[in-house]
This record gives C-alpha cells, structure tokens and sequence, in this order.
C-alpha cells in the first residue's frame, strides 16, 4: 500500500509518495493544471500502477484534483488541517513549515491513521449540482446581508425615515422605493395619491405595511448637511443596486433548487417536515444522500447536535462537540428554530428545556439532535413525517416506562 500527501497552492501543488513502512519515495511539485495532474499520476505510476493501493490525502475535498484522482480510481480522504496542524507540532517542535514538508506530514498522517478516516464519497451528478447550488445560495445570503448591514447603517446617517417605513429593508418593495427616491424630502414633496400610486407599481399591496410608510414619511425630515446627504445618497444607490440584483438572483436559484428536487425520486420527503420549505428540504436530502451511516448516533455525532463526553477517573465532563459538519449542524438548527412554530412536540420540548434552565441554543440543539433521530429514520423507511404517529410513538413510550407503569 502506498500513502500520498498533497498539500495545494494557487498555482501548484507538492505532493509526498510513501509506503507503507514511512519510507519517503518521491516529494515533487506539480503545476495546477490538466497537464500536471497528468504528470502526478505518471508519477505515482512509476511505483505502483494499481491505483486502489494508493490511499490520497488531501485537506480540500472541492478541489479539481479530487474529481480528477477518484475517475482513475484513487482511494481519497480528506484530512482535517487543525488536525494535520496539531500532528505537525508533535512532529517538528520548531514548527518549521514548508509546502513539501506539509505534503510529507499528510502522508505520514494518513499512513498511521487511514483506517479510521473516511474517504471522500463524490455523490451522483444531480445530488451534487444540487449541494453547489445550496453552498453557492449561503454565499450569497452572506454577501446580502452584508450589504442590508451597509445600507442599514447608511440610511440611520441621513434617511431613518425609510428604516421605519418598511417591515424589511431587504424586502424587494423598500428596494425599488429607494432606487426612486432618494431624500425624504423628495417623498415628503409627493402627495398621499402620488405616493399610493408608487407604492402600488413597487408591488406593496398591504393596507398596514401602506398606513406604517405614510406614517413614518409623515415625520419632520431631519436636519441633516447637504454635504453628508450627497456622499450617503451615492453609497445607498451603490447597495440598493447589489441588493436587487441579490434578490433577483436568490429567487432564480430557490426556482433551480426547487426543480432539482421536484424531479429526484423521494426529494420532497423532508418537505414534510413541520416549517421546512424547499430550501431546507433540499438542504436535508443533500446532507443523507452524500453519506451512508451505520447508526442514528454515527450521524447525530457527524452534525455536531450531540455533546462529547470526556471522562478522566471519577470525573466526567459533558461540552459543546466543535469538530462536525458545519453545513449539517446549520441545517438542523434551523429546522430546529423552525419547527418550533408549527410542531406542537417541538414547542413542549423547547419549553421542557428552558425550564430545566438551559440557554436558547443550547436548547435548540437538543430538539436538533431529536430531528436528526427523526429524519435519520424518514430517510431510512422513505416515509414522510406524520406529527399525529410521532406524538403517539412519544405517549407510547412514556406508557412503557417502569416508572409509569409502577405509578411513580
């Protein structure tokens, strides 16, 4: 068995073959690009041509050598860098680093630890164009909220009156609004009709988000220098015209994501799920579809709803699992936080939780680590939720209890 470390850069990447007794074969570096992993694998070849020998590490899993490595039938796994980091300290204490001495400290790490490392499992076409859609959909809510921070902000400098006027800033209404406009007193000039009219056209329909904007527009405009309100105004049209552009986009990839999942057998089950729309739904298939687990408590572990026990002696600690699947803890969360308005189970247990003096996050990952129980069985039975067998299954098993049963 041979063990090769990989460790990239921009432009190039270094590469350590090994074999199984530690001995180091070849430590080379190869261009990013088709042609250089051409030339990696011509060089792995000149040791060993069977590539299911070959065990890769490698700390990015999206990166394009992977695609190219898995085709040809390489064994990959993803190495953690904090824990690559730590394993480099207990190897060199002058922390001395470089590119080749890293790729050399992947192999090693590897080779000691593969047997209990996971190796990268690159999901159908359609399941993994749906987990870049969804990873891509979080970048860009970042970026949004980002620029709803900046105009927010913005707007307090030298037009608070429009902060008051719309439920949400973000929303797509208050956006087209402040596209038009861009002073108070330019609103504050316009009669009630003249603004109904534009409300109507920017699509704001309600008759109490129209009596709060006219409400707030009715204030005295503030004094305000001329010299702030020009540098302000140029900033918010700069934001006003990203965030559209945000909202338009984010509502042209949930119509992708949403026909993704239409179209794959069993994609709607998590829609079943009390508050989960199509985003979270897809979220959910994405996260069981890419990874087998053997167990419930396997996959309560891998999204970081359960705590880690430490014990040492008599004493036992019980903290906050940090190592996990960010996107799956993410996920859980907030269907977590949004069953909490429609499950009736999920209600009882946030207030159980809250009584027994819990704070609200942590609270939330305790109904967390309950949904991951739930869905990890949905998904296995390909059933639907159904609230009236999960609260009967809950009674029933209150009913078995010894201490029910003994009238305790």
């Amino acid at each position: 068995m041979f063990f090769i470390g990989i460790d990239l850069s921009d432009r190039f990447f270094d590469s350590c073959i090994s074999n199984s007794s530690g001995d180091v074969l070849s430590n080379s570096r190869f261009d990013f690009n088709d042609d250089g992993f051409a030339s990696f694998v011509r060089k792995i070849g000149e040791y060993e041509s069977d590539s299911k020998n070959c065990i890769v590490g490698i700390e990015n899993p999206h990166s394009r050598l992977v695609d190219f490595l898995i085709q040809r039938g390489y064994n990959l796994i993803t190495t953690n860098p904090q824990s690559i980091a730590k394993y480099r300290e207990s190897r060199i204490p002058s922390k001395a680093k470089s590119d080749s001495v890293d790729a050399r400290i992947i192999a090693d790490y590897i080779r000691e630890h593969h047997k209990n490392l996971r190796p990268i499992n690159i999901p159908d076409e359609i399941i993994r164009e749906l987990s870049i859609l969804l990873e891509d959909r979080d970048k860009l809510v970042e970026q949004k909220v980002r620029f709803s921070n900046q105009l927010t902000n913005t707007l307090k400098d030298y037009f608070p009156q429009a902060l008051d006027a719309f439920g949400s800033i973000t929303n797509k209404s208050a956006l087209e609004f402040l596209a038009k406009f861009d002073t108070h007193q330019e609103v504050k000039a316009l009669s009630k009709d003249e603004l109904d009219k534009i409300l109507h056209d920017c699509a704001c329909f309600r008759t109490d988000s129209r009596e709060r904007f006219h409400q707030a527009m009715g204030n005295n405009p503030s004094l305000i220098s001329p010299a702030v309100v020009k540098a302000k105004v140029r900033l918010k049209n700069v934001l006003v015209g990203h965030l559209l552009l945000l909202v338009e986009q984010l509502d042209e990839y949930d119509k992708q994501i949403q026909k993704i999942v239409d179209n794959i057998p069993n994609g709607g089950i998590f829609r079943s799920l009390p508050g989960a729309d199509y985003i979270l739904g897809a979220r959910l298939l994405v996260l069981y579809s890419s990874r087998d687990f053997a167990s419930v408590s396997e996959a309560q572990a891998f999204f970081g709803t359960c705590p880690c026990t430490k014990s040492s002696g008599q004493s036992i600690f019980i903290y906050f699992r940090k190592g996990c699947h960010e996107f799956g803890r993410t996920t859980f969360h907030q269907l977590a936080f949004c069953s909490l308005k429609s499950s009736q189970w999920a209600k009882k247990q946030n207030a159980k939780k809250r009584k027994e003096g819990k704070k609200s996050n942590h609270a939330l990952r305790c109904i967390a680590n309950s949904w991951v129980k739930i869905t990890y069985a949905m998904w296995r039975s390909k059933t639907p939720y159904n609230e009236s067998k999960h609260l009967a299954s809950i009674a029933n098993h209150i009913l078995n209890q010894p201490s029910f049963i003994l009238g305790g």
